[in-house]
């Protein structure tokens, strides 16, 4: 075996413990072999379609970041192969340190013939407002008509926010979330799957989480939809999951569809109400010691219920109420959320909205403003010299 190569080598599929297990292993140079597997119910295994296409997805930034060719030992669709090659193209770009555009193979490279199947859908969905906006837009929401999808099914998976050692939180909300997709007429599908443990680098791998564990069900749905994060005119690249390449993890028979960017996440917020059940039930936090429940301190929780108070939404019952001594003591992790942040005050101040709140807000994040200013490092005249190239030579 060349060893300068990475491998991706198909398992047969197994039962264990009540669930259809489908599973590969990943060989790379100057790495440990690493199993990846997904574990499906056995009510909901008929509808799996094991395939090399959903782990060269599931692997594809390990394959980036090995920088070196990749075989797949097993069949892969031509069409996914010519969409990875653009998908490559622009993650490299975005991250010329930490990822390549590398050869892919396989022993194999058929397009899999599948059955005409009926335009139906199905969409990741973890109870959180993107996931439960793009549900109910599609449903019982108003969504334009050529955009429309017919979902039949939600996805809900564990080992992506909830952690595999987190059976119970889990379980519980799996129990929200059926009730949740059901007052809509929508089944519920769950899988447990290793993925997030190979790829630690969450921001920009859990796009590969969400096609591969859809793409496994092709042989009973064409599309798998997946809920936008920031809209159009808020978008942050590089992301995992965006519009411009969410798409390039689709074959001919399996289409990823990025839905919902032309809508902000206030605009969301201010429709869900209408579906009591869905908004009562969301579910967005990251940072809970309850893992099935929104902490209501984190920068996540917070941005949410600081955009129903701006907007005089009522606030749902899985929201924890926040305090000012909440907001005072506010961490903010990402860049993203603390320009989030900002424009809530500075959105309150344009709108003459008043509170102690507001006040309390724009304290803190001064605060922050100073003690990252401090810990910032000067730029060194090469870094200042390459920003002011990188202003001025805008596009060709």
């Amino acid at each position: 075996m060349d060893m300068v190569k990475t491998h991706i080598w198909l398992n047969e599929p197994t039962e264990r413990d009540g669930c259809l297990r489908v599973s590969a292993v990943l060989e790379r140079p100057n790495h440990e072999k690493q199993a990846l597997w997904y574990d499906i119910p056995e009510e909901h295994s008929f509808l799996v379609t094991p395939s090399g296409d959903a782990f060269v997805i599931g692997n594809i930034f390990l394959i980036m970041a090995s920088g070196v060719e990749c075989v797949l030992h097993g069949n892969l669709s031509p069409s996914l192969l010519r969409n990875l090659s653009e998908f490559q193209a622009a993650w490299s770009c975005w991250r010329p340190g930490k990822y390549k555009q590398v050869s892919i193979s396989a022993e194999t490279e058929i397009e899999e013939l599948e059955a005409e199947l009926p335009a139906v859908a199905i969409a990741a969905f973890s109870g959180g407002v993107d996931s439960a906006y793009t549900i109910f837009r599609h449903t019982i929401g108003s969504c334009p008509e050529h955009w429309k999808r017919n979902i039949q099914a939600g996805l809900f998976v564990k080992g992506f926010d909830i952690p595999l050692d987190h059976g119970d939180a889990f379980d519980r909300a799996k129990q929200k979330i059926e009730s949740t997709l059901d007052d809509v007429g929508v089944k519920l599908i769950t899988m447990s799957t290793n993925l997030h443990d190979l790829n630690i680098e969450w921001d920009d791998t859990h796009i590969a989480g969400l096609a591969s564990t859809l793409m496994l069900f092709r042989g009973h749905y064409n599309e798998g939809l997946i809920a936008s994060g920031p809209a159009y005119s808020r978008l942050v690249l590089p992301w995992g999951s965006n519009p411009v390449t969410d798409h390039l993890l689709s074959s001919k028979n399996f289409q990823i569809v990025h839905d919902s960017t032309g809508v902000s996440r206030v605009e969301k917020i201010k429709e869900l109400p209408v579906w009591k059940i869905g908004y009562s039930n969301l579910r967005i936090c990251f940072s809970a010691e309850r893992r099935d429940e929104n902490c209501g301190k984190c920068a996540k929780c917070i941005m949410d219920i600081l955009l129903m108070r701006l907007e005089n939404i009522p606030q749902p019952a899985s929201y924890p109420e926040l305090t000012n001594n909440d907001l005072s003591k506010l961490t903010i992790p990402t860049e993203h959320q603390f320009h989030s942040l900002s424009s809530v005050v500075t959105y309150a101040r344009e709108h003459k909205i008043v509170g102690e709140w507001i006040q309390i807000l724009d304290r803190r994040i001064q605060q922050l403003t100073h003690e990252k200013k401090n810990l910032s490092a000067p730029k060194s005249k090469i870094q200042k010299l390459l920003s002011l190239f990188d202003r001025s030579s805008g596009t060709s």
